[in-house]
């Protein structure tokens, strides 16, 4: 299955937020019962030193495919503006099976105080 690319862009000191709805195979929404979701940004991909980890939920009703990724303006504030790279993967928490469900490119953009 090939995995969507979404490039989002960030702008450095304010509240961000998306939120994605994520298909299975089959087509349906995929089912996050039982599952972890995380999410991280980095100027370079593989590298885990240095990495920025988003805040991730999937809503009240897991079954519905729904995730939103987000970091606070405290947190946009310390991001240095450029290009980064993103990820957002599930961990089946039954089979410890890892899925990336989402990858592109992160514009940080800075903002003028």
């Amino acid at each position: 299955m090939a995995v969507p690319v979404v490039n989002i862009q960030i702008e450095q000191g304010t509240d961000f937020s998306a939120t994605y709805s994520v298909t299975a195979a089959t087509g349906l929404p995929l089912n996050l019962t039982n599952h972890s979701i995380t999410a991280k940004m980095s100027k370079h991909a593989g590298v885990d030193a240095g990495f920025i980890g988003f805040g991730v939920t999937f809503g009240n009703v897991p079954t519905a495919g729904k995730i939103t990724i987000s970091l606070t303006n405290s947190q946009t504030g310390i991001i240095t503006g450029g290009r980064y790279n993103y990820d957002v993967l599930v961990t089946n928490d039954v089979t410890s099976s890892v899925t990336k469900v989402i990858h592109g490119q992160s514009q940080v953009n800075g903002t003028i105080a």
